[in-house]
């Protein structure tokens, strides 16, 4: 009888592995076939987290929910863009169905890493003058995204509109990088066409910026941030000299306002992340990435720091009437 029970016991734990071998769990099933989403970005800031999360919403809403139907896997380079190509070459190990790089640092290092894996590109300013695409058109190979190209000449305007005795403008930017240059040709443009005189001084690193910003503020009226993610990531320097100089410093980013910048005319981020699932959408439907143009966006909302405008007298309720967003922090 002890023999038979044994035998039984074996019996069943036998068929119950063969069971399992037959029918693996719809858990793990589901795991492998959904769809893996990766993204990265260069840096932890307001405005690339807020483009992250637009797109994470954006994939929901459109049938695509991390867990559900889809996997995202997330790596952030912390302001280090040496982490940009490992977490590219991480991500091509993994073989996803899709790669987005939040940021142009990290776009060029997954571009260079593959040429097989769709690429979906968001906060790109200039795609064909840093190699990305050839067209904005028809941008060919495996890549395709979203291009904010700032509207540099109506940030200007709306600032000099608040502030119209700003006729000298300081910029910092950092020196060798192609991302802050591009602002600072637009800038050098814009200061003849608009007729105010623009004072440049390079940093290449984090505690150059705060003595830099204090130099530069004894000659200038205010300071303007550029697209610059040395600077972005490090504002409290930027606004710590704008308080001692009692000079407003503008940007044009919801970043810079939210630690301190009086104003800026920023493109909706959120926005934005909701354009990039839209186009991540379609390469998950199966369209050729390099057959997708680049979606460009320009517009954006006149976003202002409360405190720093009551620090400079300005009349939010005029302000409010002409169609601008109040941020109450710092």
């Amino acid at each position: 009888m002890i023999k038979f029970g044994k035998l039984l016991a074996t019996l069943v734990t036998l068929i119950s592995t063969l069971l399992l071998l037959a029918c693996p769990s719809q858990t793990g099933v589901n795991k492998k076939q959904l769809p893996v989403i990766a993204i990265t970005q260069i840096a932890t800031h307001p405005a690339l987290d807020e483009v992250r999360q637009g797109l994470i919403d954006g994939l929901k809403k459109r049938g695509y929910e991390d867990g559900s139907t889809i996997t995202i896997v997330f790596k952030n380079a912390n302001g280090d863009p040496s982490l940009t190509v490992p977490i590219a070459e991480d991500f091509a190990r993994m073989n996803p169905s899709v790669i987005v790089p939040i940021s142009t640092p990290s776009a060029l290092a997954v571009a260079k890493t593959t040429k097989t894996i769709p690429i979906v590109f968001s906060g790109v300013t200039d795609p064909i003058g840093t190699s990305l695409v050839s067209s904005l058109e028809r941008p060919n190979g495996n890549i395709t995204g979203v291009s904010d190209q700032w509207p540099f000449e109506a940030q200007v305007t709306a600032f000099q509109k608040v502030f119209p005795n700003a006729r000298r403008i300081g910029m910092l930017y950092t020196r060798g990088d192609d991302v802050s240059k591009i602002g600072v040709d637009a800038m050098t443009s814009l200061s003849k066409k608009l007729g105010f005189e623009l004072q440049l001084l390079p940093v290449s690193q984090a505690s150059d910026i705060y003595p830099s910003a204090v130099s530069l503020f004894r000659n200038v009226d205010a300071i303007y941030t550029g697209i610059d993610h040395l600077l972005l990531e490090n504002m409290d320097g930027l606004v710590k000299a704008s308080r001692e100089a009692r000079k407003p410093l503008f940007g044009g980013e919801s970043g810079s306002v939210e630690k301190g910048a009086v104003l800026a005319l920023s493109i909706n981020m959120s926005n934005f992340g909701d354009l990039t699932a839209e186009q991540v959408t379609k390469v998950l439907k199966g369209q050729n990435p390099g057959e997708i143009p680049v979606a460009v966006v320009t517009n954006g909302d006149l976003l202002v720091n409360r405190a720093a405008a009551n620090e400079f007298g300005l009349d939010l309720a005029a302000l409010q009437n002409s169609g601008a967003k109040f941020i109450d922090a710092h």
